[in-house]
């Protein structure tokens, strides 16, 4: 593709609009979300709340916290980086993101850490955040994505929302140059798997759209060809973008639309709300939707929800820092577009080079187990192989990927750094071949027969060292703890306020489900299930049991909840309605006590546990991996 010439006027203009377009639909849609679906349509057509501003919505402001990032640590920014800044400065843990901050406070790295133990990974908490890597490529859709990739990954990684901020910032990115909104969609989709739910939902409105339906025809297709009952299912809610953006006459209807569909509201108004305002800059915004909310930023900062960021005082403001990124990341990646105060100028434009390459397709089939490291000489990969958690007794296999990059054979000593009381077969590989620009896998089979040596993080390394070349960083290796648990038979008689439990089946769970369908063997019955936590301090605490059965939960010998209506699971950290409660915890070993009740559908169950109101911070600092008297 010749050289693309953008004025600045042109490119401030439209990022100025992505945002504006951005809260005009967050605005609207947030005071409407809900955390289930429902099959009844909204019937909204103007803000059903306002505030100067605009409404807070994370939508936005994580957005504020990668252009914080991206200004400090640069173009090259990585999901490693980005990891950091999710500790740094978001408080709150809206469903996956308390469960993969709590794998990053553990140790774990991207993507592992937005993988592991993650219900909520086909969710929507990523493709929300896709406008700022388009506004630092635009009309440079391969690079939006990758650093979307980049971000998706480290709290979603393995599931389909990271191909809803894919496609999210490659229609954005391309937005920047074109306004064909049928192109668009075709660019969108080439940058995720076509066999994907995602591509499903978005091609599902296309069809209806196709054959005739009206939105409200088009919306019941849409949900009915991917179903689920979880409004922030991500999927779903890029379908319903999509109906927006294919039956909106003009801004307004085609932001009410989307958000009239339901489901996540919030995101749905607010991603095709900066759509829009890329696609026709700040025309195309009308003034009654617009001057309500004025030029003001508003963020959840006032409680606490996000900190140590200074918001910018205006649009203007982050409009003029994301545009000036914008000019950096062009130039770092090398971009054939240009900036400056003459007129945009499109004649070198070839449409066909938005479109996905295979590059771009190679990060669909990345394993979202596999921790990736460039150590200069070679690169390095552990894969952790299903998930990182090592049970007593029990092999855990990891595998090693050294690939050489260089024009020559080399050849490498491979050892495994582990804790005491742990053992690796083999503990060290000398004289592995590492073949000119090829790659080599290494099976290595960690065990620990004495759970004592089992702490809930486990940290060790993997050393590396190459003939004849300088000596590069160690990688780490990090290994969790499994939870362990005692079960009861099925229908026992048993008292909760009594501590007759040691004679229970001992099972080590992997995360936070609670996989005890196998114990009824298909028919309705009661089983007991015992849990001891260390705490460190005395604290308060939100423990729920998220579940589709009746359930009853005791704490230290106490009643503290129950739920006997069914439900259906939501496992997050601070409540799904009916699951949780709000537990003390005194400082020592605290024992839980969970009663199942399967009726006519096999069990399916979680348990979770996190500090109070207002964060619900994860617990990283309590053990779970062993009994009391282990």
């Amino acid at each position: 593709m010749a050289t693309i010439k953008l004025s600045w006027h042109d490119y401030y203009d439209k990022v100025y609009a992505c945002w504006l377009g951005k809260n005009c639909g967050g605005t609207l849609g947030t005071p409407l979300e809900r955390a289930y679906g429902q099959e009844e349509m909204f019937d909204v057509w103007w803000y059903p709340q306002l505030k100067d501003g605009g409404m807070p919505n994370d939508d936005l402001e994580i957005q504020l916290i990668w252009l914080k990032a991206l200004e400090e640590r640069g173009p090259n920014i990585k999901a490693r980086d980005l990891a950091e800044y999710w500790l740094d400065c978001i408080q709150y843990n809206f469903d996956e993101y308390g469960l993969h901050k709590t794998n990053l406070r553990l140790g774990l790295l991207p993507p592992v850490s937005g993988y592991y133990n993650n219900w909520f990974k086909h969710c929507m908490g990523c493709p929300i955040r896709s406008e700022i890597w388009a506004c630092i490529a635009p009309g440079r859709p391969d690079i939006a994505v990758r650093y979307a990739y980049e971000d998706a990954i480290v709290d979603h990684a393995g599931g389909e929302s990271v191909y809803g901020e894919m496609f999210n910032a490659a229609i954005e990115s391309a937005a920047f140059i074109i306004d064909d909104r049928d192109k668009l969609l075709e660019i969108g989709l080439s940058y995720i798997p076509e066999d994907s739910q995602t591509a499903l939902a978005i091609r599902s409105a296309i069809e209806a759209y196709n054959k005739g339906m009206d939105w409200k025809e088009a919306r019941n297709y849409v949900l009915h060809k991917c179903y689920s009952p979880i409004a922030q299912y991500s999927p779903i809610n890029l379908g319903f973008q999509t109906i927006g953006w294919l039956y909106g006459e003009n801004f307004a209807d085609a932001i009410c639309k989307a958000v009239n569909c339901g489901y996540d509201t919030d995101c749905t108004g607010a991603t095709l709300g900066s759509i829009l305002g890329i696609m026709y800059g700040t025309k195309g915004i009308p003034q009654e939707w617009a001057v309500p909310l004025s030029d003001k930023i508003t963020t959840n900062a006032s409680w606490g929800g996000i900190i140590n960021l200074e918001v910018p005082k205006d649009l203007d403001e982050l409009t003029r820092r994301t545009c000036n990124m914008g000019k950096r990341v062009l130039a770092y990646n090398n971009a054939e577009i240009v900036i400056d105060d003459n007129l945009t100028d499109l004649r070198g434009l070839d449409v066909s080079a938005l479109y996905a390459s295979d590059d771009i397709e190679s990060l669909w089939s990345l394993p979202p187990t596999q921790v990736a490291f460039d150590i200069t000489t070679i690169r390095a990969a552990v894969d952790y192989v299903d998930h990182p958690v090592i049970r007593a007794g029990e092999a855990k296999s990891i595998k090693v990927v050294l690939e050489n990059p260089r024009p020559m054979d080399l050849t490498a000593d491979v050892s495994i750094n582990l804790p005491q009381g742990w053992r690796c077969e083999p503990d060290l590989l000398k004289g592995v071949n590492l073949p000119a620009k090829g790659k080599t896998e290494l099976i290595c089979r960690i065990t620990v027969d004495d759970i004592s040596f089992i702490n809930q993080s486990n940290r060790g390394s993997i050393h590396i060292e190459i003939k004849g070349r300088p000596q590069g960083e160690d990688i780490p290796l990090v290994l969790l703890g499994g939870k362990r648990w005692l079960i009861s038979p099925v229908d026992v008689d048993f008292d909760p306020s009594s501590n007759e439990v040691r004679h229970w089946k001992v099972v080590d769970f992997i995360d936070n489900v609670l996989p005890v369908e196998q114990y009824f063997e298909g028919k309705p019955g009661s089983i007991y299930l015992c849990h001891y936590v260390y705490c460190p301090e005395e604290r308060t605490g939100r423990a729920g049991v998220s579940s589709n059965c009746p359930m009853e939960l005791w704490l230290n010998g106490k009643k503290v909840h129950e739920a006997l209506e069914k439900r259906i699971p939501r496992p997050n950290y601070s409540g799904d309605g009916a699951s949780y409660a709000d537990v003390s915890l005194k400082e020592g070993w605290n024992q839980f006590i969970i009663k199942l009740t399967r009726q006519d559908k096999p069990v399916d169950a979680y348990f979770t546990l996190a500090t109070g109101h207002p964060y619900y911070h994860g617990m990283s600092d309590i053990v779970e991996c062993r009994l009391p008297w282990e």
